[in-house]
């Protein structure tokens, strides 16, 4: 099939610009599918989320069933840039960058960004999908030219396509997605198709593993490169005569619905609100400074949103390697097929439902979460088969642990156990193809990692505290622990020892200070006990000053002299230190902390007492410090974040509840 049509388009004469441009689309189709994906998570589903009625909750479900499924033949599109790739001597591409993607990310010039759904962002979608001018039915022209008016009226194009050229290795002469797509047909009239298809085509993804809407069409020629190409512009902006679910006008029609309900509901006096309200462009973590994010504050649902982006990452790797498979059986890229898509259907998607329901956090009151759609450098292509399957079965169980122990909170939606179940299933299913020893190490450690108890001191914010089982008060009370737990450190919280988020509030600072007590360990020695300290670790709690001064003093240097008492009651205070700074070493042997079951104690008035062995993420320890054993700052002001220095006494920090 010619494009010669498209005048205005310089034909692609190498492979290189090929390679480049078949990327780009791998890309701008992955970004699409989860803009639309977000953006269905946000419609509602149930009556009792309120702003709908029963008629008008069966028109929005059917939306939603509508987007995902123009979600998953952008994941088709994918696939089959992924087939032309591999056929034309490339690989496939799963990787992209994070959103939001400014308007100069793509010559159109629209902005792609994860934002729940909206009159505005059905009209931007249309505008993505919008065919030609001269393929659009002569009577939406009037409709679509206002559309585009409205979304691309700050848009000065010929300033982005100067924008594109400074930084693209190659020209940029189209300006719609099915331009676009005609540059990258340029290349199969262009260059000797002999020398162009190199690739084998066993070695491409095989079309009948695929639970595709359409089967995959395998490249080998010009003829059949055209066809993949053009099934791909035909399922975007065919006129609907010939393709009635193409994109835009499965858009167009959302818009005519929702334009019509909102009238509707205005003229009974009501407001027609179908649609959740999620974060726009949301994060678990905001590595560099940057505008435009929204990061998740609670707990729960933060803890929910990174297994979410595990989960996604997880499945891009398995799906790169089902494309690009070397040394698998038919049956085992039949499991590797199978179980990417049960990931999407069974796991991303309860996933992504439950985290649009969840709080987004303190700071964002009346917001859900959403799912963040996170991506790392981490994706990349796992090119050993035995190698890859270890991985995949490692993250499985990893993952399925995680949301196993998540899916025990009684606030969590039932979803999580949904996805959980599904995860564990896909492990199953591979885990005849590892070595059963190998197989059964990983199970065993991904379980004890999932119910270990540690402590994640957020930058600037909470002590995240997973799989504790005992926090009590300085009144012996026991107070409500779950999975997952966020602990105040900013000493403002009005809940306290739990995070109501009120450090987002007062700009809670978590970094060291430099006027800090210095990280120095002393040690003292007579030949009964040597005495170890660390006043750069030391809480004040004043236990061993006040029950034995003839040994640690208050004032003075040095601050131990351990020839003023038996080594049996220095030994006795050494243990009871709840900062860790103290040690001793007696005959020979170094103290290494108490046999005591993981607990976390809110101090009167002070500090946090960790004991039990709870492993602190993230913070290197001082010099001799236990590990058995610390203190963690609960008022705010400490120099030496995360542990207690003592200045709750100077801050008269005060928690009278507990």
């Amino acid at each position: 099939m010619s494009v010669a049509a498209e005048t205005h388009l310089a034909p692609v004469e190498t492979r290189e610009e090929l390679l480049y441009l078949l990327t780009r689309a791998s890309e701008l189709e992955h970004d699409l599918a989860c803009s639309y994906l977000y953006a269905g998570y946000s419609i509602k589903m149930r009556p009792d989320e309120g702003g709908i009625t029963h008629d008008e909750l069966l028109a929005i479900r059917g939306w939603k069933q509508k987007i995902a499924h123009v979600a998953v033949e952008e994941m088709l599109h994918l696939a089959q840039v992924s087939n032309i790739l591999t056929a034309v001597g490339g690989a496939p591409h799963f990787f992209r960058s994070n959103f939001p993607l400014p308007a100069t990310a793509f010559p159109f010039g629209i902005e792609i960004t994860l934002e729940p759904l909206s009159h505005e962002l059905i009209e931007r979608f249309m505008c993505y999908e919008m065919p030609a001018d001269e393929a659009i039915p002569a009577h939406l022209r009037p409709l679509c030219d206002d559309i585009r008016r409205r979304t691309t009226a700050q848009i000065d194009h010929d300033d982005i396509a100067r924008q594109q050229n400074a930084i693209e290795p190659f020209d940029v002469d189209f300006r719609t997605i099915g331009e676009f797509y005609k540059k990258i047909e340029t290349a199969f009239d262009t260059i000797n198709p002999d020398r162009l298809f190199i690739g084998d085509p066993d070695d491409q993804a095989r079309p009948t593993y695929l639970d595709l809407p359409r089967r995959l069409i395998r490249v080998h020629d010009a003829a059949s490169a055209h066809r993949a190409v053009e099934r791909i512009i035909e399922q975007g902006e065919a006129p609907p005569r010939h393709h009635p679910d193409a994109h835009f006008y499965v858009f167009h029609k959302i818009h005519e619905e929702y334009e019509q309900l909102s009238q509707r509901a205005k003229a009974e006096g009501r407001v027609f609100e179908p649609f959740r309200k999620m974060l726009t462009d949301p994060v678990t973590r905001i590595i560099a400074p940057s505008s435009g994010l929204s990061r998740i504050t609670d707990a729960s649902s933060r803890e929910l949103a990174e297994v979410f982006n595990s989960v996604y990452e997880l499945m891009l790797m398995m799906l790169a390697r089902f494309f690009a498979h070397g040394g698998e059986t038919e049956e085992q890229l039949r499991l590797l097929a199978r179980g990417t898509l049960r990931m999407m259907a069974s796991g991303l998607r309860p996933l992504g439902e439950a985290l649009a329901r969840m709080p987004a956090g303190p700071n964002y009151p009346g917001l859900t979460a959403g799912p963040p759609f996170g991506i790392t450098q981490n994706v990349r292509l796992l090119s050993h088969r035995r190698v890859a399957w270890i991985f995949f079965l490692e993250r499985l169980y990893d993952l399925s642990t995680r949301l196993t122990n998540l899916a025990t909170e009684a606030t969590l939606p039932q979803e999580v156990q949904e996805a959980a179940a599904a995860l564990e299933s896909v492990a199953e299913h591979l885990t005849p193809f590892i070595p059963p020893e190998f197989a059964r190490a990983v199970r065993e450690e991904c379980r004890d990692r999932g119910t270990r108890t540690t402590i994640r001191p957020e930058l600037d914010g909470p002590y995240i505290v997973r799989n504790l089982r005992k926090l009590t008060n300085s009144k012996g009370e026991s107070l409500n622990v779950r999975p997952i737990l966020a602990l105040c450190r900013c000493g403002g919280s009005h809940i306290k020892p739990y995070c109501d988020g009120t450090h987002a509030q007062i700009n809670f600072c978590s970094i060291k200070q430099p006027g800090r007590t210095p990280d120095r360990l002393d040690s003292y020695e007579t030949k009964e006990i040597t005495v170890l300290d660390n006043r750069g670790t030391c809480s004040h709690f004043g236990n061993c000053t006040e029950h034995l001064p003839q040994v640690f003093h208050v004032k003075g240097e040095p601050f131990v002299t351990p020839e003023g008492a038996p080594a049996d009651q220095i030994e006795t205070i050494v243990r009871q230190c709840p900062s860790g700074a103290l040690g001793f070493i007696k005959d020979g042997v170094r103290y290494e902390g108490e046999q005591r079951e993981a607990e976390i104690v809110v101090s009167h008035n002070q500090s946090y007492w960790i004991r039990g062995g709870i492993e602190l993420e993230g913070e290197p320890r001082s010099q001799g410090a236990s590990l058995e054993h610390y203190a963690l700052c609960r008022c705010g002001h400490s120099k030496n974040k995360p542990f207690c220095d003592g200045s709750h006494y100077d801050a008269n920090f005060n928690d009278p509840d507990n």
